[in-house]
């Protein structure tokens, strides 16, 4: 299992303005992935999120954990079939299950909600990783812009640049993938 913290800073955007920032850079990687999200009342009610995310053939279990602005993220690898096993009720017996049990959470409470699929342009910058995605969700589409930053105080600046060349407006992240997709389950 691995571990490390995120920090990143994520905007929601027009049509338009994310097919402008797009547009600006010459190499992109574009790609779909699939989220799986996870929930229970223990998991909400300590602002937790759990995810499979499926990228390029590839299946990846996340806890994110709230640590002030950032995030603590405790990834692991895992089969189509611990996938399979865990949106039925079943979860993967792995590190993840050692950490959600070791904060007081009840692994067989956790259900499965559904899932968000992402078009995904990822733009590699100097302090971060600019990714643009294209969000589909239970009759919802959206476009968000997000910069994880590898360096806090540079990418910081970073980010703060590429909201004055594209005339984005910040004050605070806007809501995650999960909260926006588990808003249109009430």
């Amino acid at each position: 299992m691995e571990k490390n913290k995120e920090v990143e800073y994520k905007i929601m955007l027009d049509k338009k303005t994310f097919h402008q920032i797009i547009d600006a850079y010459d190499e992109c990687h574009t790609y779909t992935q699939i989220n799986y999200y996870f929930t229970s009342h223990e998991l909400e009610e300590k602002r937790y999120a759990l995810r499979v995310r499926e990228k390029e053939d590839q299946y990846e279990m996340t806890l994110k954990i709230p640590d002030g602005f950032a995030k603590i993220e405790h990834n692991e690898n895992i089969t189509k079939e611990d996938l399979d096993s865990f949106t039925n009720g079943f979860m993967p017996d792995n590190g993840i299950k050692k950490v959600l049990e070791d904060h007081g959470i009840d692994p067989t409470q956790i259900t499965y909600s559904g899932s968000l699929k992402t078009i995904r342009h990822d733009i590699a910058l100097h302090y971060g990783m600019l990714s643009l995605d294209e969000n589909f969700y239970n009759d919802h589409h959206d476009f968000e812009f997000e910069f994880e930053v590898n360096n806090e105080e540079e990418g910081k600046k970073q980010f703060e640049e590429l909201c004055e060349t594209f005339h984005l407006s910040y004050t605070h992240n806007c809501d995650s993938k999960l909260k926006r997709f588990l808003e249109t389950l009430k």
